[in-house]
C-alpha cells in the first residue's frame, strides 16, 4: 500500500485545467520527486496533497484512508507536513524560535512529545546550529530556506512535501540538503514528495519520478528512465536534448 497517492484527481480555475486526472503514489520511506516545466501544476498537485486545494474530481488517499475532504490541520495530525514555495518564516523570531514553535504544534496530538528535542534535532540535522540564534531577517535566502525545511521536519511527519527546497542554495548547498534528506528518510521512514526545478538534485536522491505537462502526467519511472524520454525533453526545451542540460 502506498503511503500517500492520487487517483484521477482534476483540478479546474475557472475551467482551466490545472491538473487532469493525475494519479501518483509515493512509496513508503522514498523520496518521490515530481518535475515539470513552470506553470506545469507541481504546485497545484501539493496543494492538492496537503489539503490547502480541493480537487474537482478524483481522491486522495494517506495509508489508505481517503483524505480528500480533510482540511490541512486535520492532515497534520495524521502525519502530513509541507513546505512552500514561497519562502514563509516567522519574522520576529530566531531560527531556534522559528523551528521550536514549529514543533510545539504538535503538543496537540503527539503523545508525550517533547518540542524541545525534536527543535533540536531537526536544527542539528539541517546543520542550522552556528545560525541557531540569529534572528531569521540576517539569514541569506538560502539559510532560510533551510530553516523552512526544519520547522516542517521537527513535527517528525510521517509524510513531508517539499515545495521547491533548493530554491536559494547555491550548489553545494544543494548537495549538503539532498545529503541531509536521504540521511532523514533512511533513519525515519519519512515518505518525502519534493517537488523541485533541480534536476540533478532530484536525479541523486529520489527513488521514483513523475513529470507534469500543462497539468497532466507525462512521465514516471527510475530518475534515469525520465531524463532520457523524449517526452519529458521536449517539455522542458521544446527539442530532443538531455534534461540534463537544462
Amino acid at each position: 500500500m502506498a503511503a500517500l497517492a492520487t487517483d484521477k484527481v482534476t483540478v479546474a480555475y475557472r475551467g482551466l485545467l490545472a491538473l487532469s486526472e493525475v494519479s501518483l503514489e509515493l512509496e513508503q520511506g522514498k523520496i518521490t520527486g515530481l518535475i515539470g516545466p513552470n506553470g506545469a501544476g507541481k504546485s497545484t498537485m501539493i496543494g492538492v496533497l496537503s489539503g490547502l486545494v480541493r480537487p474537482r474530481s478524483g481522491h486522495v488517499m494517506l495509508d489508505g484512508r481517503n483524505i480528500t475532504r480533510l482540511p490541512p490541520h486535520r492532515r497534520a495530525r495524521l502525519g502530513m507536513a509541507r513546505t512552500f514555495q514561497r519562502l514563509e518564516l516567522w519574522q520576529s523570531m530566531s531560527v531556534e524560535e522559528n523551528i521550536l514553535t514549529a514543533a510545539e504544534f504538535a503538543h496537540s496530538w503527539q503523545h508525550g512529545w517533547d518540542s524541545r528535542s525534536a527543535a533540536r534535532e531537526a536544527i542539528e540535522l539541517l546543520g542550522l546550529g552556528d545560525v541557531a540564534q540569529q534572528h531569521v531577517t540576517e539569514l541569506s535566502s538560502g539559510h532560510g530556506r533551510l530553516v523552512e525545511v526544519a520547522r516542517a521536519v521537527a513535527l517528525r511527519p510521517k509524510v513531508l512535501l517539499l515545495d521547491e527546497p533548493s530554491a536559494g542554495l547555491n550548489e553545494a548547498e544543494s548537495r549538503k540538503l539532498g545529503e541531509t534528506l536521504a540521511q532523514f528518510v533512511a533513519a525515519s521512514g519519512t515518505t518525502i514528495m519534493m517537488v523541485e526545478h533541480h534536476v540533478e538534485l532530484v536525479s541523486s536522491i529520489c527513488a521514483f519520478v513523475y513529470v507534469l505537462e500543462f497539468g497532466q502526467l507525462i512521465a514516471a519511472g527510475a530518475p534515469s528512465a525520465v531524463r532520457s524520454s523524449e517526452a519529458v525533453q521536449e517539455a522542458y526545451l521544446g527539442r530532443r536534448h538531455n534534461v540534463a542540460s537544462a
